[in-house]
């Protein structure tokens, strides 16, 4: 990733562009009184409890991760008839396919038969087919095919189609909602202020180039709470992230129940005391949770262009375990002659330090947390609010107040 912003020159006057002068017109100021940053009104104390409570944990389970649109990936990986993208990290497994007529189907990936799993990759296909007893199913989850049909006499093919699951698509993005339902998904409105700011990552035009999974001892919440802050790019990170960002200076804005941050790049020191016209053009760039679990970061690339870094992250089993599906993809802004190794490369660095740093704090302050003792609070500083009002959502949407 690239540390300068020597990023090609986009149309002055498109609003992706102002979107993003706007953006660093609040970053420059931020420096220029000396590194400030936005901040909320009061430090914020919460209970170990919110990382370690079965009872909590299974009511995110059920309420958050049961209930509410989930970000399965982007239109890129499902493009063209026939194409799969499997969804598995929410509890149910789940099958997204590209139907002949353009549009997106989810169901559950059991066959209606003896509900053996019916896909086990993403390779494109004309007919889901199970691999048990081979019944097979076209894209619009139809039977099409049942060997040996004559044994189940007064079984209505009609009844055994298979079992739909909420999917929606916009903006380059995959939306489902991890249960059995016919029901829709208003995108535009779970995502309301979010929206316009995601059309400028242009995710309609990604590739994607690499995923990776990476599990954790630690709570979600915990582990998610390592990017909505800045605030330790300079201890944590002091020769990885905390070399090109500046610690502890950060925008953020709420877009209720999603926010976005914007991290400093050192670049931008460059430009105190620089008149704005002089200022290099940069592609947008920022870091969006996608409520509960999802970031959404766009970030310039040596050479011009840029990449997309998503990470959802998931409950385990227990409150102590989680685990985050990392991927990167490539926009359709990178010159053709940036390689795709160098995608790769971005994702596998951004891996390694998240892994050995960010959650290697996640593992060790989750411990600690089991075994904190009696009347122990957290503290969110000013500078951490965006992990406050994250808190504050997650206990308004699963209906249990914060301690």
């Amino acid at each position: 990733m690239s540390d300068t912003l020597d990023a090609p020159q986009q149309t002055e006057t498109s609003p992706v562009n102002e979107a993003m002068r706007a953006l660093e017109r609040r970053t420059v100021a931020h420096l220029t009184a000396g590194g400030t940053t936005d901040w909320g009104d009061a430090p914020m104390r919460i209970s170990p409890r919110e990382y370690t409570d079965p009872v909590r944990f299974e009511a995110e389970r059920r309420e958050l991760f049961g209930k509410a649109p989930l970000l399965a990936g982007l239109s890129c990986e499902v493009a063209k008839p026939g194409d799969v993208m499997l969804f598995d990290s929410a509890g149910p497994a789940i099958v997204i396919v590209r139907a002949r007529d353009g549009t997106l189907n989810a169901f559950l990936n059991m066959c209606t038969h003896r509900a053996a799993r019916l896909v086990a990759d993403c390779s494109r296909r004309k007919l889901l087919v199970c691999p048990f007893h081979a019944w097979s199913f076209d894209l619009d989850g139809k039977v099409v095919a049942m060997p040996g049909e004559a044994s189940f006499e007064g079984i209505d093919r009609a009844s055994r189609s298979l079992i739909r699951v909420p999917v929606a698509e916009w903006g380059g993005m995959v939306f489902v909602k991890a249960h059995a339902s016919d029901e829709a998904i208003d995108v535009e409105a779970w995502l309301g202020d979010m929206g316009p700011e995601l059309l400028n990552l242009d995710l309609a035009g990604a590739r994607l180039i690499k995923h990776s999974r990476v599990d954790v001892e630690a709570n979600w919440k915990y582990a998610l709470d390592t990017y909505g802050e800045g605030y330790h790019f300079g201890a944590l990170h002091p020769t990885t992230f905390g070399t090109s960002s500046i610690s502890n200076v950060i925008l953020y804005d709420s877009l209720e129940p999603h926010y976005r941050v914007c991290f400093t790049n050192v670049g931008y020191r460059d430009l105190v005391g620089v008149d704005e016209a002089q200022w290099p053009s940069a592609p947008y760039g920022a870091s969006h949770l996608l409520f509960p679990n999802s970031i959404v970061y766009g970030a310039p690339m040596e050479g011009g262009g840029r990449m997309i870094g998503m990470y959802r992250l998931y409950p385990g089993d227990e409150p102590g375990r989680c685990f985050t599906i990392m991927s990167t993809y490539r926009v359709a802004d990178a010159p053709a002659e940036t390689p795709d190794s160098a995608f790769e490369a971005a994702h596998d660095y951004i891996e390694t330090v998240v892994r050995t740093e960010d959650y290697s704090v996640s593992k060790e302050g989750q411990r600690n947390l089991q075994h904190a003792p009696e009347g122990f609070e957290m503290v969110y500083g000013r500078n951490e609010i965006a992990l406050q009002n994250v808190h504050r959502n997650i206990a308004a949407m699963i209906g249990m107040p914060l301690d």
